[in-house]
């Protein structure tokens, strides 16, 4: 195994990085965190975007009674100037907010989970929060393996815990193997999976398991992505550009 890296190390020394626009992600999944602290609007933000991705997005019922009976500041707020409802992740205007009975009120410009049902209050109250963590993305950009392996890695913003990396296997549920076919641009999307010193492997050392793969594969198709139409792990020539999905890493 120190081989197999050795040999990826020097492979990832060979190639620069070069600073790029930003491009289009889609979220194919992730997962609620409460965070029993109470604090301002303004704080939570900057804790779930730190220790996490952002202040959780709720924009329908079904969403909120996944969320069970947990209450606290949840991503959306408004600009006294405008008075438009945004929500943090993007900065995309809200529509159809599911408010309690009387919400808003005037002067309240941030809004907590209650029960099922959101309200608005006033951003310096102390709450709990309710973050997300992205821990699935799908980057719909052209990118050779070794760039999409680059992308991932820098992925996390500047001063954040979140760490990604490409996918060390594709175990998913049907919902995200959909959400992936819909969204790519691509039939095959890269992931974590590379061939080296003669050696499969998953880019976090664990062991191969796919008894299709061959032990000896063609020049050049020593990456593996997955197949979005049969959502089969294939290999590739790595010099192909391809969508690419982005994972956290544990």
């Amino acid at each position: 195994m120190e081989r197999i890296f050795h040999c990826f190390l020097l492979i990832h020394l060979f190639f620069s990085v070069i600073p790029e626009c930003a491009t289009a992600s889609i979220v194919i999944s992730s997962v609620p965190v409460y965070v029993t602290s109470k604090v301002d609007w303004w704080f939570a933000l900057k804790h779930c975007r730190t220790h996490y991705s952002d202040l959780i997005t709720i924009r329908n019922e079904t969403e909120s009674e996944e969320l069970g009976g947990y209450k606290g500041w949840i991503g959306l707020h408004r600009q006294a100037s405008d008075g438009v409802w945004k929500w943090s992740g993007g900065d995309e205007n809200a529509s159809n907010i599911i408010w309690a009975n009387g919400e808003p009120h005037s002067g309240e410009d941030c809004v907590y989970k209650s029960y099922i049902r959101l309200k608005s209050g006033n951003c310096s109250h102390l709450k709990y929060m309710l973050c997300t963590e992205e821990n699935l993305i799908l980057v719909q950009e052209m990118k050779t393996w070794e760039e999409a392996y680059e992308h991932c890695e820098e992925l996390s913003a500047e001063g954040s815990m979140r760490k990604y990396t490409l996918p060390n296997s594709f175990a998913s549920p049907a919902s995200n193997r959909k959400k992936i076919r819909e969204s790519t641009t691509t039939n095959e999307v890269w992931i974590g999976l590379r061939f080296l010193a003669d050696k499969w492997f998953w880019l976090n050392g664990k062991p191969v398991s796919i008894s299709h793969l061959p032990n000896c594969p063609p020049p050049m198709q020593h990456c593996g992505a997955l197949d979005t139409n049969d959502n089969k792990v294939k290999i590739m020539d790595c010099s192909e550009k391809r969508n690419f999905l982005c994972s956290m890493k544990p």
